[in-house]
């Protein structure tokens, strides 16, 4: 059955070419646009998204561009690390998390840099942070526990890393008690995050953690710091007035300017700009895409039908069921369909290989291959259903 339906599709293969080369292209967009979409929320449901209710970033930029004495500069950061400090004594705030550049979530300012462990370096994400980072970001422990600032310290300064580089050293037991090389300085692992994302549609980092307040090699200057603050529920507006207010009687209006950020929706726009934009111009496009496959598959299926009139009616004159008829232009038009589906199917079966782990990639693929094949069962049903219904007697006079 199937080869002779593959038959009567080869010796109408010159007026099937422009449906083919049609499919091929829009199976292609699909499979492109559903492994985005699978690898988009997957990145985002993956385990290691960061609370970032209610927490801000703080600092302040230069607004005389002429201010370049590196010793004033310093010294004005070093003021406002102080002016920082004494947020922890404000109404409104809850919290004030003071770190080194590159700890903060959403930020874009990760820092990656090699560690050495068990006599072989590894990249990975750097996060000198301190005991207040815990509690206003909550990132997920299992097993050990958070350092505290007291602990920066200690003859053998503490760390945390994420499970994810645990997994990549191959780690079968406990991770607590193991020792890692930074900088000429060895960290103890005192805890396991589950996972930690810088933002929410990337992967989980491989990452240290360690004290903000431990001697940090080559992160000497003041100006490494940043800073997150925690206000209390409901009391944003009086933050922000008080920190305008005492920052301009600390800092020049002339030279500097306060800067407020939420994170949280810092983390939306991120979301929105990374994953939901990107995802909405290549869906709209493919939809359209996909309907103008639809009708252009149903046009030909149509004209098809119209210009085999008599084969069709002679067919049904020589007992072959309406009903059998309507399958059977149907398959072909399914058949039409896999061969233009095989080159995207062996482009994703090597692919593959390099897909992440997981089912995202092969559910994406099958959803391609079931929305593909129902389309085009669905373009051809209706003109097979009025071919089935030719009269035998009607069918042959037409095509005399």
């Amino acid at each position: 059955m199937i080869r002779h339906l593959i038959t009567l599709i080869w010796n109408r293969k010159r007026s099937l070419a422009w449906i083919f080369i049609e499919q091929i292209l829009v199976f292609g967009v699909m499979l492109l646009v559903f492994t985005q979409f699978a690898e988009s929320f997957s990145r985002y449901y993956e385990k290691g998204n960061i609370k970032v209710d209610n927490a801000l970033f703080v600092l302040f930029s230069k607004i005389d561009k002429d201010l370049s004495d590196n010793e004033e500069m310093l010294s004005q950061q070093t003021q406002f690390h102080y002016f920082v400090e004494t947020m922890k004594e404000w109404n409104s705030v809850e919290m004030v998390s003071i770190n080194r550049v590159g700890a903060l979530p959403v930020t874009q300012n990760t820092r990656h840099d090699s560690i050495r462990y068990m006599d072989k370096n590894y990249k990975v994400a750097i996060k000198y942070c301190d005991e207040n980072f815990y509690k206003i970001f909550s990132p997920k422990l299992i097993e050990g526990e958070w350092f505290t600032d007291a602990d920066a310290t200690s003859e053998i300064p503490p760390a945390l890393i994420t499970q994810k580089l645990a997994k990549y050293w191959k780690l079968t037991g406990s991770a607590i008690g193991q020792t890692v090389e930074y900088y000429g300085i060895t960290y103890r692992v005192i805890g396991v995050v589950e996972a930690f994302k810088d933002r929410p549609n990337f992967y989980p980092l491989y990452a240290l953690f360690i004290p903000s307040l431990s001697d940090a090699g080559f992160w000497t200057q003041e100006f490494e710091w940043e800073y997150a603050i925690k206000y209390k529920p409901g009391m944003l507006g009086e933050f922000s007035k008080m920190f305008v207010a005492e920052f301009y009687k600390n800092f020049s209006r002339d030279q500097f300017k306060p800067e407020i950020m939420d994170l949280s929706k810092l983390n939306d726009q991120q979301l929105f700009f990374t994953m939901g934009l990107p995802l909405y111009l290549m869906g709209i496009p493919a939809a359209f895409l996909l309907i103008f496959a639809f009708m252009g598959t149903f046009g030909v299926v149509w004209m098809q039908s119209k210009k085999r009139i008599g084969e069709l009616g002679l067919r049904i004159a020589l007992g072959c069921p309406p009903a059998r008829m309507q399958r059977t232009i149907i398959a072909e038009n399914l058949i039409l369909t896999f061969f233009a589906m095989l080159p995207g199917l062996i482009v994703a079966a090597n692919l593959y290989a390099f897909a992440q782990e997981g089912l995202e990639f092969p559910i994406a693929v099958s959803t391609a291959v079931a929305l593909m094949l129902f389309f085009s069962a669905f373009s051809a049903w209706y003109p097979a259903r009025q071919a089935a219904k030719v009269q035998p007697v009607e069918a042959l006079r037409a095509s005399q």
